[in-house]
């Protein structure tokens, strides 16, 4: 099935093995702003080696493909930024506490309830075309992948969600996000506000050993500056830091009630 929704043409499959893959399988023939979404993924993928564990029919696994008019490959950053915002608006919409773990996790509290990866091809000094992938938990209950922390929007708020009515209103705030990044200084600037641990002083890890700093930024590249308590600025590259456990439980609820579904 084929639409359009929010200016993006949305294609939709009952299965693929990837949607990162059927869209850069479908690159060349497909225009900018298309959408490929799966019901099911045999090999959804995570950042690195780590595969996107998603209950078929209960979450939203998409690939927005993306061919930005002259966007400098030094400033690809922005586009993870608008995509990162974006979903974080729309679980905003129905829980508290939602925040952007840097790069482009999505947090309620301490938990992960979406993750995005972007896979970018450059032409000389300008990106080609991007595929932004964007798992969003939204109805599955039982994780069983192991993974740490996972969480879904039905989980938090105690009720299910109709998926595509929540993947057309998530490609409405993507829509928003991208067509703001136009302005990087407010997208860095609302980016920032909206960073898990971006306040106050917190526990990190690099290869040297644990240590505690502040976040002091992002640079254009997109590396995660910390302010660390001997007053040194660090730069780190993704996988190169993880933030460390909380030192005392959180009190406060992200649970938000929301309006009955129809």
């Amino acid at each position: 099935m084929t639409y359009i929704a929010h200016n993006f043409q949305v294609h939709e499959y009952p299965e693929l093995d990837s949607t990162n893959e059927e869209a850069a399988r479908r690159a060349d023939e497909l225009p900018d702003r298309s959408v490929i979404v799966a019901a099911k993924q045999s090999r959804g993928r995570g950042q690195g080696d780590n595969r996107w564990e998603s209950e078929p029919g209960k979450n939203i696994t998409m690939t927005i493909l993306f061919k930005p008019e002259r966007l400098p490959a030094g400033e690809q950053f922005s586009l993870s930024m608008a995509i990162a915002l974006g979903t974080r608006d729309l679980v905003a919409r129905h829980v508290n506490g939602c925040t952007i773990k840097w790069p482009n996790d999505i947090y309620v509290d301490d938990r992960k309830i979406a993750g995005i990866l972007i896979e970018h091809v450059v032409m000389g000094n300008f990106i080609a075309r991007s595929l932004c992938g964007v798992g969003l938990n939204v109805n599955q209950s039982r994780f069983l992948s192991g993974a740490p922390n996972p969480v879904s929007l039905a989980g938090l708020t105690g009720r299910e969600l109709p998926t595509r009515a929540v993947m057309e209103e998530l490609l409405a705030c993507i829509d928003k996000r991208y067509r703001e990044a136009r302005d990087p200084r407010a997208q860095r600037r609302d980016y920032l506000a909206h960073l898990y641990r971006g306040r106050g002083v917190h526990a990190w890890e690099d290869a040297n050993g644990p240590f505690r700093a502040a976040v002091q930024g992002v640079n254009a590249h997109g590396q995660l500056l910390l302010h660390d308590e001997r007053g040194a600025t660090r730069a780190y590259n993704f996988k190169e830091v993880k933030p460390l456990p909380r030192e005392e439980p959180r009190g406060r609820s992200s649970r938000r009630p929301g309006p009955p579904t129809t």
